[in-house]
């Protein structure tokens, strides 16, 4: 019970920061894991349950936001190349997951938790780069972001720079976004399942925060137009940096 407990408080919070700014759930979610983790709160819950939980949490996120923007949401060459590069190592890299290490798995998680949190709090828009610049990088970008999200759900922070380096109007960015999402979370929960590493536990859990994480995305959204996302953004990135170095001071100490 206590496992449930913590995974719907984490879901709600993590999914309304995804409701107010468009993603970073898994970052969040990702955090407070390991905080909980390092302090020995975590009960019988373990890194990887939680990272097994969030793989099917992200797909039914993915999945609604999907159907909320599926006239908008189309293919195109730019979001090609990259899911080009993204599909082939989120699968690799889910199943590297299962058969890691915890302790450099924990260590890993510390330091891509903190990278993102500084990319939250710091990023801002960039001028855009010269198309071809953009294509460029695209392939590339993609093979990176398949490595955290293969590993942590969290290819965000990679794929973001690049879509926010292509510039365009900010509904573009988030179309974009939708898509990737959309396409590569089927992939790392069917790489998972195929390693056997899902249980009818993640299932159940999943079960037990579905209703939370659909109302936390809904008053997220809510609440959109009343927060200012740069100072949110900041804020919740210093918190996340924070989060990463006490995962991390678990093994320091």
């Amino acid at each position: 019970m206590h496992e449930i407990i913590l995974i719907c408080g984490f879901a709600f919070i993590a999914f309304f920061v995804k409701g107010v700014v468009g993603a970073a759930s898994a970052i969040v979610f990702n955090a407070l894991l390991l905080v909980a983790l390092a302090m020995g709160l975590g009960g019988g819950l373990t890194l990887a349950d939680g990272l097994y939980w969030l793989a099917i949490a992200d797909l039914f996120s993915s999945l609604l936001m999907w159907l909320a923007m599926r006239r908008e949401v189309k293919p195109e060459p730019l979001t090609a190349r990259l899911l080009l590069g993204m599909i082939p190592t989120v699968a690799l890299f889910a199943f590297v997951l299962t058969r890691i290490d915890v302790l450099w798995l924990s260590l890993l998680l510390s330091l891509a938790i903190i990278g993102a949190g500084i990319w939250l709090a710091w990023r801002s828009n960039e001028t855009p780069m010269p198309e071809p610049k953009v294509r460029r990088l695209a392939f590339p970008t993609g093979l990176l972001a398949g490595v955290l999200g293969g590993l942590f759900g969290m290819a965000g922070p990679v794929f973001f720079l690049l879509l926010h380096g292509a510039g365009g109007d900010p509904s573009v960015f988030r179309r974009r976004a939708v898509l990737v999402t959309v396409a590569t979370n089927p992939v790392r929960l069917a790489a998972l399942a195929l390693a056997g590493a899902l249980e009818v536990r993640h299932v159940e859990w999943f079960g037990y925060s579905a209703p939370g994480i659909i109302v936390a995305m809904a008053l997220g959204a809510w609440l959109h137009r009343y927060v200012k996302p740069r100072p949110f953004r900041v804020v919740l990135g210093l918190l996340v940096a924070l989060a990463g170095i006490g995962g991390l001071l678990r093994y320091a100490l």
